[in-house]
């Protein structure tokens, strides 16, 4: 990860829809152009994120998995 990150929102161990509802009221506590950290362990989140990424116009900067955590990268349009 080379993003500075202004914000990590700790998911793990939620089910749908709660990462992608916590991404959502992430998004809003951050500035356009700065970027959010999110790790999730719900399958789900593999395409939650992205679609909701693409859907709401932010953009998905890098979508990574480790040892079952997805994490997200997202910079705020």
């Amino acid at each position: 990860m080379d993003h500075q990150v202004h914000l990590t929102i700790d998911a793990k161990g939620q089910k749908c829809p709660m990462p992608v509802l916590m991404t959502s009221r992430g998004i809003k506590k951050i500035e356009s152009g700065q970027v959010m950290l999110v790790e999730a362990t719900d399958g789900g989140s593999r395409s939650d994120i992205p679609s909701w990424a693409k859907d709401t116009g932010n953009e998905l900067l890098e979508a990574t998995s480790d040892d079952g955590v997805f994490r997200y990268l997202i910079r705020k349009k």
